[in-house]
């Protein structure tokens, strides 16, 4: 294969980590600083989320004073909080509307979850698997992805640990049932190993359909201890969950490789709890290894390895 240059952004989630395994998204950060600090750290993108007090254009004009461009940011939907689906679409309309202003045409989408969840509590294994609930789920992914298209900017299914949305066959059952024009696929790196899935496969098997993708790092003999266990969400980000790109044990090389030649997405780096405690120097890292292993100078394998739990 020839080689790919592929942008990558941050989603500056380091700085948000709690001492109790959980973010803190409320946490007072100086908006302009951060990107600063992001910029300074390598990326070329920062994760789209204009700060609170900001116009989306003043968010746009510090962005190209900085240096950074917008990469996809993330839409909650479904997450038990009481909101009406009525609600749920009006929220979608309108941040499919603020991609739109910020150049962006997709946007990763899905479901929400709490601390006191079920599957927070026995994360990474699909607990207490509901088909009613997620065909509810479906549903209302097909609708958030026709009203964001109507914007302009196309819908991406993101599974997570701790959600409606978790493993590799409920993955499935989301991009098999809604039309690829309408949904497309943003996979997390991270969470879906975390929750056993051949990462590398399952983007091969739906690879036109990948908009962007989450690079996270993680340890796979804490995610299989922590099931054996039966540790909670947070116990097991307390064990040494996650790590930087490179740090882990992810084939993160080859799982980025598994992207079809054509893929025209971000690569957005996440480290949930830094496994460096500096988040600058967290992101820095994750920076370096993300322009030394995946620039133009590298080739991707012909065979990439995937990663499973």
């Amino acid at each position: 294969m020839t080689a790919a240059t592929i942008p990558f952004a941050l989603n500056p989630i380091q700085w948000r980590a709690t001492d109790d395994g959980w973010l803190d998204f409320e946490r007072e950060l100086d908006p302009r600083e951060l990107l600063l600090q992001i910029k300074a750290a390598g990326f070329d993108g920062v994760f789209a989320e204009v700060p609170a007090g900001w116009t989306i254009e003043s968010y746009r004009d510090v962005l190209e004073e900085v240096g950074l461009r917008p990469a996809p940011g993330y839409l909650v939907v479904g997450s038990g909080d009481g909101v009406g689906e009525a609600e749920i679409l009006e929220r979608a309309a309108a941040a499919a509307r603020v991609h739109a202003e910020l150049g962006l045409d997709d946007i990763l989408v899905g479901a929400g979850m709490s601390k006191d969840a079920t599957r927070v509590q026995h994360p990474a294994r699909g607990y207490a698997a509901d088909p009613a609930r997620l065909d509810r789920m479906i549903d209302l992914l097909g609708r958030v992805g026709e009203v964001t298209r109507a914007e302009g900017v196309r819908a991406a299914v993101h599974p997570h640990v701790g959600t409606v949305v978790e493993t590799d066959a409920e993955a499935r059952a989301v991009l098999d049932a809604v039309d690829a024009a309408t949904l497309g696929f943003g996979p997390d790196t991270g969470h879906l190993a975390w929750a056993g899935a051949d990462v590398a496969q399952l983007i091969r098997d739906y690879g036109s359909r990948v908009t962007g993708m989450h690079v996270k790092d993680c340890r796979l003999s804490v995610a299989r201890r922590a099931r054996e266990l039966d540790l909670t969400y947070q116990q097991t980000v307390m064990e040494g969950l996650w790590a930087e790109p490179g740090r882990g044990e992810l084939e993160l090389e080859g799982i980025i490789a598994s992207l079809p030649d054509e893929f025209a997405g971000w690569l957005i780096v996440e480290v949930d709890r830094p496994d460096i405690p500096d988040p600058f120097e967290s992101a820095r890292a994750s920076a370096s290894w993300m322009r030394g292993r995946n620039g133009s100078s590298r080739e991707r394998p012909t065979d990439p390895a995937g990663a499973h739990a």
